[in-house]
């Protein structure tokens, strides 16, 4: 099973009450990196404001950009728009789907 204690990366980030990450631990991430958000869309061949886009709401191409970028999962990435198996959460049907934020709680 998945577990953030694999990833040291998520030892030093603020979890939100919703089980959550905050969006400025993400994008301190990248930036520590060396590289803007505009400049992870680019080298993941995705539009240039899909990583911000991702960041403030659901968007999948963006999540996965990210994910791919910092080299985890995207389920741990973003455990409350993601199941375990790596199914998307559509919002209008959330309550039939169990997150990852909500088994790891």
């Amino acid at each position: 099973m998945l577990c953030f204690e694999h990833y040291p990366i998520f030892e030093q980030w603020e979890r939100l009450p919703d089980g959550s990450w905050h969006a400025e631990d993400i994008k301190s991430a990248i930036r520590k990196r060396g590289v803007t958000l505009a400049e992870l869309c680019e080298q993941m061949g995705v539009d240039n404001r899909a990583a911000s886009k991702a960041l403030a709401e659901p968007f999948t191409k963006g999540e996965l950009a990210i994910a791919q970028y910092l080299d985890v999962p995207v389920q741990l990435l973003f455990p409350t728009r993601w199941t375990v198996d790596k199914k998307r959460v559509r919002p209008r049907y959330a309550a039939k789907y169990t997150t990852m934020a909500e088994l790891l709680s």
